[in-house]
């Protein structure tokens, strides 16, 4: 504080050596705080750039590949769907498992075009594979869209024929990485 005024005013480092023992001490203990907080949030900022670095872009798994096994009602459908990058394919193939030998349909749908299917529109698949009870899966995507692969049963629901199949497809890119 200032003897005259009584004002908080800040301390010169040419002053330092002037003052009394124990602030003095204390003074410079603040000066090796800060900058060690300085030093360790730079170090900190340096650590996560270099990790982020080192570890590479984020991958995230791709929902067009698949293992398993679908059910599909009698009357109905079900389906699995994802982005496609134009010019990408799906290669797969599927397999009726439960009642063997029973065929169903295998259709591939745009956004559009499966929304219009949905609403029992009438929809143009981009691939289809009818009466087939097993098939492989080759689909190359022309544009870039989020295609929807759907397994149809063409039985009504009054048959109570329920059919499980198989499936297993994976999202191959045309993209080539040096």
């Amino acid at each position: 504080m200032c003897p005259t005024c009584g004002q908080h005013r800040a301390i010169e480092e040419r002053e330092i050596p002037q003052l009394r023992p124990r602030l003095r001490n204390r003074m410079r203990f603040l000066k090796v705080v800060r900058v060690v907080l300085v030093v360790a949030v730079i170090a900190g900022i340096g650590y996560d750039l270099g990790t982020t670095l080192l570890a590479g872009p984020t991958t995230f798994p791709d929902p067009l590949t698949t293992q398993g096994t679908l059910n599909v009602s009698a009357g109905n459908f079900t389906y699995f769907s994802g982005a496609i990058t134009g010019e990408d394919y799906i290669n797969g193939n599927f397999t009726v498992t439960y009642p063997v030998g029973v065929p169903i349909e295998f259709l591939v749908y745009n956004s559009t075009s499966f929304n219009a299917f949905v609403n029992g529109q009438p929809a143009t698949p981009q691939f289809s594979s009818t009466n087939v009870t097993s098939s492989r899966i080759v689909f190359a995507a022309p544009y870039t869209d989020t295609f929807s692969f759907v397994f149809l049963n063409p039985y009504p629901s009054s048959s109570g024929i329920n059919v499980k199949i198989y499936e297993s497809t994976t999202y191959e890119t045309n993209v080539v990485i040096d």
